[in-house]
Formats: structure tokens, C-alpha cells, sequence
């Protein structure tokens, strides 16, 4: 087992962003974390990537608290929070003194296979900057991925690279954890799909067993929580 909640909750206030949440995550996997807006997946991510303390419950990464094992957890943000100034160039630079697990020649090879233009932040597209986040992230030796939405907003193409480089650099020792509202498609590289309903585990289940009982994982989102 690489990751797991143990009867999570977290709450903001008086309501609650996950309740009474468990689950386990292991090494190989890549992992859909799907639900409607409120339902809990950015809650859920942030307590694994320790941005967040459970109220009540337990998170572990390889048997210790988030904080104490930040350099195996590779965390993406939906936020789009890049200077405005930086090049491609200038993010590497900023990885390489942030991380130690950062991999220079694998970023480099990621912007390239993403096409990703050596100029500012500021004057890229929206599904340049995407490319270029998730590069980032991408070219850590991390052992969890925790990606929240990386597909939101952007353009076709810019998705399908995205989805592309994402099945270009799986490690089996690895496990990724995508959050994702574009689910149809996103579902062709989910392993497993957890589905959250209200801040609860609505659906866990094997891709391949939905699709052997004749389902998408589209369909079975629409059936569980429509």
C-alpha cells in the first residue's frame, strides 16, 4: 500500500469537505477521482498531498503523515499560479531548487513531446500553460501524483497531449490520482475509479469490471450520482 485514508473528515467550518472517508491506494494504479462540484476530490487531494489536516482520521503516505514524506508526493494544482515572467527555462530552474527528485532531462523531453514554445508564461495559452504545469509536476521521481483537474478549460489538442504524456510516463511504482470532470476522455486510463457523492465514497471500483458488466465509467457516473 502506497496512501490511505482512515476514516477522514474535514470540515470548513460548519460543513464538511469529506466525511467519514476511507480508502487505500497502491503502487501501479492510476486512479480516476471523479464526483460532481462540492463532492470532496480537491478536499481529498489536498489532505493526501498534506496541504490539509484531517479533522478527524488518519492520512498516511508510505506509512507516515504527508508532511514527513513530501518528496515522494507530486502534487498539481487546478490553480493557474505560475510568475507571469517565467520561461519554460526559468521553471526548470525553480524545480531543480525546490526538489531534489526533480529530473532535468525528463522535463526537457516533456516539453518537447508537449510542444511547449520557449517564451513567458504570460504571453502563453491556456492549454500551453496547462502543458507546461503539468510538465513540471510530470518530471518528478515522486511515488504519488495527485492531479486535480489538468484538463479543465482547454482546448482539444491540448488535452490529448496532455493524456498522451500522462500514458507515456507511467511507472509502475507509481500511482496517479486524476481528477477529472472530463471524464469520457479521460476514462481510457483509469485502473480503478473512486466516486465521491457529498464528501463520501459513492463507487470503488476496476475500470475493467464496469466495462465487463457493459458499462463506461461515464455511465456508471451518471447512475451513481445523477
Amino acid at each position: 500500500m502506497l496512501a490511505r485514508l482512515d476514516k477522514v473528515t474535514k470540515r470548513y467550518g460548519k460543513t464538511e469537505g469529506v466525511h467519514h472517508l476511507s480508502l487505500e491506494l497502491f503502487p501501479g494504479q492510476a486512479v480516476g477521482l471523479l464526483g460532481l462540484n462540492g463532492s470532496g476530490k480537491t478536499t481529498t487531494l489536498k489532505l493526501l498531498a498534506g496541504m490539509l489536516f484531517p479533522t478527524a482520521g488518519r492520512v498516511e503516505v508510505l506509512g507516515k503523515p504527508p508532511r514527513q514524506n513530501r518528496g515522494q508526493i507530486a502534487y498539481l494544482s487546478d490553480a493557474d499560479n505560475l510568475y507571469a515572467w517565467m520561461t519554460p527555462g526559468d521553471a526548470e530552474r525553480f524545480m531543480r531548487g525546490l526538489y531534489p527528485d526533480f529530473n532535468p532531462q525528463r522535463y526537457r523531453e516533456l516539453l518537447t513531446f508537449l510542444e511547449l514554445p520557449q517564451k513567458s508564461y504570460r504571453v502563453m495559452s491556456r492549454g500551453q500553460r496547462a502543458r507546461l504545469r503539468l510538465a513540471m509536476v510530470l518530471a518528478r521521481e515522486a511515488r504519488l501524483f495527485l492531479l486535480d483537474e489538468p484538463l479543465s478549460g482547454i482546448d482539444l489538442i491540448s488535452r490529448d497531449r496532455i493524456l498522451k504524456s500522462l500514458v507515456r510516463e507511467w511507472r509502475e511504482e507509481a500511482c496517479l490520482v486524476l481528477s477529472t470532470h472530463e471524464v469520457s476522455e479521460a476514462e481510457g486510463i483509469f485502473e480503478r475509479v473512486l466516486l465521491l457523492k457529498e464528501g463520501r465514497l459513492a463507487l470503488d471500483a476496476r475500470a475493467e469490471d464496469l466495462r465487463a458488466r457493459g458499462q463506461s465509467v461515464k455511465d456508471a457516473f451518471i447512475q451513481v450520482l445523477a
